[in-house]
């Protein structure tokens, strides 16, 4: 496993788990989680260091230069990410607008038809807009001499353009996230929270990319680690995130009452989920964890008990590995592999994050300095 493989010797065992007799927070016995999961969540709970993706660059030629960026939809966690570029491109001196979208394709299709129209020398679909849903457009795009950044859709594990799903036309690079990654460290801290005696239940989105692959990396890693665990999965499509997650969720739990964690791929169905499982009297015996690091899914860490863990993503992080990535095709430079933090967030750390939580906060500075370093901005 990739957390347990990075783990370094002597970690601290899991906050809560002070003893070898003790047991876990549903009745589990922690003499049964492996040396390797404890350290792994330690290692998952501490700030990431910051590693350059490639040689220095230098962006000052690139003022003027027109970038359009598409967000998918309107959201605190993409809205700070756009925040951290927008004003980095400010500081370059780059002309650098954003085509809002309310999560409709056909409003992605105009943002691309816009940024060709004005022959801007960059569109960053961040978020992502689905490239495999754009592909005329993308090919429009490509004709026009356009490079496409596509950001946070991807997982880390994807090959690069061309080779990369959706990337066939137009797209010339990616900011890919780590959801298999985050997948793997929830697994691992619900082993451990939980003495190795979870029964979890799964709530993917199949419709986006990286769900299947997402459930299989914590699966794997229930399956290697917790003999005694148990899991099963529903998937809601992302249309309906709004609308079914609290009846979903409490269907499920009603059905097998044995649930003990919910473990939700994306921030966006904690609104439904904390009412299911608040609605069946359940606030104390299953713990809702999810994934993202959205400020109010942190609030709810600090503030109560039935959200008990996130695996956060550092915003700022993102936004600035994907202008160096924009700089780097701007320049006409070849793309970079990037990867950007995780942090998974509990009661132990939940206050590093601020009261109230903000987007990007309690994720250390390394990102921000390592690449202002590399652009010769420090």
């Amino acid at each position: 496993m990739r957390w347990a493989a990075a783990a370094a010797a002597g970690a601290l065992l899991l906050a809560g788990c002070s003893s070898d007799s003790e047991a876990g927070a549903s009745g589990g016995d922690s003499n049964n989680v492996s040396e390797a999961v404890k350290q792994a969540v330690e290692e998952s709970k501490a700030v990431s260091g910051f590693e350059a993706p490639g040689e220095a660059i230098d962006p000052s030629s690139l003022a003027g230069k027109k970038v359009l960026e598409i967000p998918s939809v309107p959201n605190p966690f993409l809205q700070s990410i756009t925040d951290t570029m927008q004003g980095i491109a400010d500081e370059v001196g780059l002309d650098y607008k954003v085509f809002e979208s309310q999560g409709q394709v056909s409003q992605w299709v105009q943002g691309i038809n816009q940024g060709i129209q004005d022959n801007v020398d960059l569109i960053v679909l961040n978020g992502a807009p689905d490239p495999r849903s754009l592909q005329p457009q993308l090919q429009e795009a490509e004709d026009a001499g356009i490079p496409v950044l596509v950001a946070h859709f991807h997982d880390d594990s994807t090959a690069q353009p061309p080779a990369c799903e959706g990337c066939e036309f137009g797209v010339k690079g990616l900011v890919t996230a780590p959801f298999y990654t985050a997948g793997e460290a929830a697994a691992n801290w619900i082993i451990a929270d939980s003495g190795a005696a979870a029964n979890t239940l799964i709530v993917g989105g199949s419709d986006i990319l990286p769900s299947p692959g997402t459930i299989e990396a914590m699966t794997a890693v229930f399956d290697e680690e917790c003999s005694d665990c148990e899991y099963k999965t529903i998937n809601i499509p992302v249309a309906d995130w709004n609308t079914k997650t609290q009846s979903e969720v409490q269907s499920a739990l009603q059905s097998d009452p044995s649930i003990n964690y919910v473990y939700l791929l994306y921030d966006a169905m904690v609104a439904g989920a904390v009412p299911a499982v608040e609605t069946l009297g359940k606030g104390g015996s299953v713990k809702i964890t999810s994934y993202n690091g959205s400020p109010f899914a942190l609030d709810y860490i600090r503030d109560g008990d039935v959200v008990a863990m996130n695996v956060g993503e550092d915003t700022v992080g993102i936004g600035y590995a994907a202008m160096d990535q924009a700089f780097r095709l701007l320049l006409g430079k070849k793309p970079v592999e990037t990867r950007t933090p995780i942090r998974v967030w509990d009661d132990s750390n939940v206050e590093e994050a601020g009261d109230p939580a903000e987007a990007g906060v309690g994720y250390g500075d390394a990102f921000a300095d390592g690449y202002r370093e590399l652009w010769g901005l420090k």
